[in-house]
């Protein structure tokens, strides 16, 4: 292929969306550890603190991981959107072109 050639899988773009925005429901559907654990349940009061500090942690960056496979899934729909849009709109004008040359003769 040369350089500057505009390869876009249209298809492949779409099922991504749809892809990224089901990996978000089963991320919803898993739900929020939320469950107080009570001092002793793990066993030392560092184990206690370190899976307080890790849920504390996971709900910071499940949602930063909401965000972004959102972001890339809208991002990746709006392209597919505007260029079969396009797409569209170009079908069109050169058909009206050929029916002008073809009436022009």
């Amino acid at each position: 292929m040369a350089k500057g050639d505009l390869v876009l899988s249209l298809a492949g773009l779409d099922a991504l969306a749809v892809q990224l925005r089901a990996i978000k429901r089963r991320m919803d559907d898993t739900g929020q550890v939320d469950r107080k654990l009570g001092h002793g349940e793990l066993g030392s009061k560092s184990a206690f603190d370190a899976m307080e500090d890790f849920m504390r942690g996971w709900k910071d960056g499940r949602k930063g991981i909401d965000v972004g496979l959102e972001c890339v899934a809208k991002t990746a729909q709006e392209i597919v959107d505007k260029m079969t849009k396009l797409d569209v709109e170009l079908r069109n004008s050169l058909r009206r072109h050929e029916k002008e040359v073809k009436g022009g003769r």
